[in-house]
Order: C-alpha cells, then sequence, then structure tokens
C-alpha cells in the first residue's frame, strides 16, 4: 500500500475519534459537482465533511469510487448548491463562472482545478486542491510517492514492440495525448509515432492491416455510458480480429479519467499485465530515454 493510503486511512480515523485534532474539526464542509472534482474531494476531505458528491463518483470510472459508498448524492445543480450550502465548492468541467459568481455572494468559495497541460501539472494540481480542502499533508505523500513510482517506470527495460491504442468508437490516441505519454512510460513504443499521428485521430484501418501492431491496449470497452453507434469505426471487424488475434490489455477507465490524473496507475497497470503476458522478453532494451 502506498504510504499516502495509509496516511488517508490514519486521518479518517482520527477524524471520527473525539478530540480529533482542530485541522481536522476545521475543514471546509465540501461539495463536488462532477467526477473529476471528485476525485479530489475523495481524496482529500474527512468524510464527514464531505456534503455531496457527483453522481458519478461511484461509477466504474472513478479512480475512488469505493470512498464514495454511502455519501450524499448531487447532480450538480445551482440550486442543489445553494440548498446544501457548503463552505466550499469543487468543480472542474460542471458549474459555471455565474454560477461561481452567485456562490460567492452568498459567502460559498469555489475552487476549478488549473487545466492539467502536463503529467507533472497533474501532480501539482493534487497539492494545490489539498490545501483549497485540507488535505495538504496526504497530497504530499501522494506526489512523493508517485515521483518515485514515476521515476521507477522510466528506468524500466523497454521493449521493442510496438503498442496500438484503442477506442470503441475507433479513435486513437496519438503524439501528444496523455494517452501516448502513458504506453510509452509503460515501456512500449506506439504507433502513433510509426505513422506520425497526432491528437485524437480515428485508427487508420488500412495501415493496422498492412503493418499490425505488436500490442492492443484499449479501454472504455465495458462501459455502458460510452456511445457506438452503427458508424463507429471500433465496430470493424478487423479491429475487432486484432483484438482477438493479438496481445491486448484492457486498462480500467478509472486508470485514464480526467485527463491522465492518474497516468503512474495506469502506466503500472499496463507494464504489469505486459509482464504478465511475457511481453517484456521480447526485444527489451535498457533504459528509459523516450519515456515521459
Amino acid at each position: 500500500m502506498p504510504n499516502w493510503q495509509k496516511v488517508i486511512g490514519v486521518a479518517m480515523l482520527a477524524a471520527g475519534m473525539a478530540g480529533a485534532p482542530a485541522s481536522v474539526a476545521d475543514s471546509p464542509r465540501v461539495m463536488s459537482l462532477d467526477f473529476c472534482a471528485d476525485q479530489y474531494v475523495l481524496a482529500f476531505a474527512q468524510p464527514r465533511d464531505i456534503v455531496a458528491v457527483s453522481d458519478e463518483a461511484a461509477a466504474s470510472n472513478s479512480f475512488f469510487a469505493a470512498r464514495a459508498t454511502g455519501l450524499p448524492v448531487s447532480k450538480g445543480s445551482l440550486e442543489d448548491v445553494l440548498m446544501r450550502k457548503p463552505d466550499l465548492v469543487v468543480r472542474t468541467w460542471r458549474g459555471s463562472m455565474a454560477g461561481d459568481a452567485l456562490a460567492a455572494r452568498l459567502d460559498i468559495k469555489t475552487f476549478q482545478p488549473p487545466y492539467a497541460m502536463s503529467q507533472e501539472d497533474n501532480l501539482q494540481n493534487l497539492v494545490v486542491a489539498a490545501e483549497a480542502i485540507g488535505g495538504s499533508e496526504v497530497a504530499h505523500e501522494m506526489v512523493t510517492d508517485y515521483h518515485a513510482r514515476w521515476d521507477r517506470l522510466k528506468a524500466m527495460p523497454r521493449t521493442g514492440l510496438k503498442a496500438v491504442y484503442m477506442t470503441p468508437s475507433g479513435f486513437t490516441a496519438g503524439q501528444g495525448t496523455y494517452v501516448d505519454d502513458i504506453i510509452r512510460l509503460a515501456g512500449f513504443d506506439t504507433v502513433a509515432a510509426d505513422a506520425d499521428m497526432h491528437g485524437w485521430v480515428p485508427l487508420p484501418l488500412e495501415k493496422m492491416v498492412m503493418d499490425p501492431p505488436d500490442v492492443v491496449i484499449g479501454s472504455f470497452f465495458d462501459e455502458g455510458t460510452v456511445h457506438v453507434s452503427h458508424w463507429s469505426g471500433g465496430r470493424h471487424g478487423a479491429y475487432r480480429n486484432m483484438i482477438r488475434d493479438l496481445p491486448t490489455i484492457m486498462v480500467p477507465s478509472r486508470h485514464l479519467s480526467c485527463s491522465g490524473a492518474f497516468f503512474i496507475d495506469a502506466a503500472e497497470f499496463i507494464r504489469a499485465e505486459a509482464t504478465g503476458l511475457g511481453l517484456f522478453g521480447h526485444g527489451a532494451a535498457t533504459g528509459g530515454e523516450t519515456a515521459r
């Protein structure tokens, strides 16, 4: 168990005991409006201080879903915020600046973490959010732990195998996306680099047929909320055959949600699954020059 998880457990135990520290007792009553905001609140707020989480907090794509059990749930409307009267509202994509302004008039603070442009930004956002919510000690433990695990991943031997990322919609993660960075951090080369693809783009069917990848990495295939129409590229028989015939790693969606906030966990999962499949016995190379 990472050290930061132990710290969370001790803090939660302390919050439930008589004579809890003043810093715990004085923590703001907090409410989150969407499932990415939920992750900060569930990580750093004591359950007793959580006024409500979003209606997606316990969904499969929520990293801290298990901690949402039994907590009040909100659909995140401004009316609900005003009725519940938290001290602090945490939001990422749900809500608005106009709602923030109205809440401020009623002495309700709002917090929206900066958009993470890099993996380091994701780690810094943990600290910034924790300072607003009241869990700085846990955040610093978490970031220290993540940095150590990140360094270990970068130092691990790489493989010459080429991986492609596949989604139910038939799109893939090109260079410059957090998913491509995660796959390379896990030790693979990528089709995205080989085909000079950038951003989120449709999978190139012809290239996949003429020059198949060595490994398929996918996610969100088990999500009931992901809409796959009859026209979605992921329904093509060639892609279904690749998943059937090639070594395939399906990453739990909770590791890839929220713009790569849990990129270390995702890379470690891919690496562990690949090791179990024996993929790092093929063309392994030392060093981590291309890992991020």
